[in-house]
């Protein structure tokens, strides 16, 4: 596995090095590049298998600033039985992401698709050109008339389909290929199942975060929270006849 050395200290502690040998070792990634982002938990780098760009997404046990976590996985039938161990709780949340990413292929939402996962790791897809991650949402000016179908076609994909409500749908969680005007949906860690007990206040959340950031985008259109769960609501029946 080759490591460019100016990102060792990032998150590379023995653990997450012997994580990255088993996945070189099964020739899944064979080099780890550049960071693309980083957010409270983790650190997504550009990665390679060969000349193949990847993702790899490194969730920070040591340092990691997120703070309650527990508050997307408490409730979520498929972790019942987690610990409260910090080291635990983040490969939780890696299988939770992986699981949650896995779920929303399988309903057609734009999303990474997900190659791996090992232990606090998560390989994925690349998505960009010429090693070049695409912009976010609120990065990029873009064409409404093009951009709202998809976020009501893949939120209602998540929601209805695959019964995941995001839990972070904003602006900073949606990538878009500037030549295309093509969206997708990342970051799924947080991600919680429609069963939850906070998903109907998580919902609520997300419609706020993204009507509001095209209100202000586009102050010209009236976007209502009613109009986005409406048009939701109308996806549905559309996709699903029910």
């Amino acid at each position: 596995m080759k490591i460019n050395t100016k990102i060792e200290n990032y998150v590379f502690d023995e653990s997450t090095h012997k994580a990255l040998f088993k996945l070189s070792s099964n020739n899944i990634i064979t080099s780890i590049d550049s960071p693309i982002s980083s957010g409270k938990e983790a650190i997504t780098f550009l990665g390679h298998l060969e000349k193949t760009p990847l993702v790899a997404k490194i969730y920070k046990i040591e340092t990691s600033k997120f703070k309650n976590m527990d508050q997307y996985i408490k409730g979520d039938f498929r972790f019942r039985n987690m610990s409260t161990d910090k080291r635990d709780m983040f490969m939780v949340w890696a299988s939770k992401e992986f699981k949650n990413l896995t779920l929303a292929l399988k309903y057609n939402v734009s999303c990474p698709v997900v190659i791996a996962r090992e232990k606090n790791i998560i390989i994925m897809s690349f998505l960009g050109i010429n090693d070049k991650s695409f912009p976010r949402l609120n990065e990029i000016d873009f064409d409404l008339d093009k951009i709202y179908p998809q976020l009501i076609d893949n939120y209602a994909k998540l929601l209805y389909g695959a019964k995941i409500v995001h839990a972070d749908f904003s602006a900073f969680n949606i990538l878009i290929n500037p030549i295309s005007q093509i969206i997708s949906i990342i970051d799924m860690g947080q991600s919680v199942t429609y069963s939850h007990p906070k998903s109907k206040f998580f919902l609520k959340r997300d419609i706020i975060n993204i009507v509001d950031f095209l209100s202000k985008k586009f102050p010209k259109i009236e976007i209502t929270y009613d109009m986005f769960l409406e048009d939701l609501k109308k996806k549905k029946v559309e996709l699903y006849g029910r």
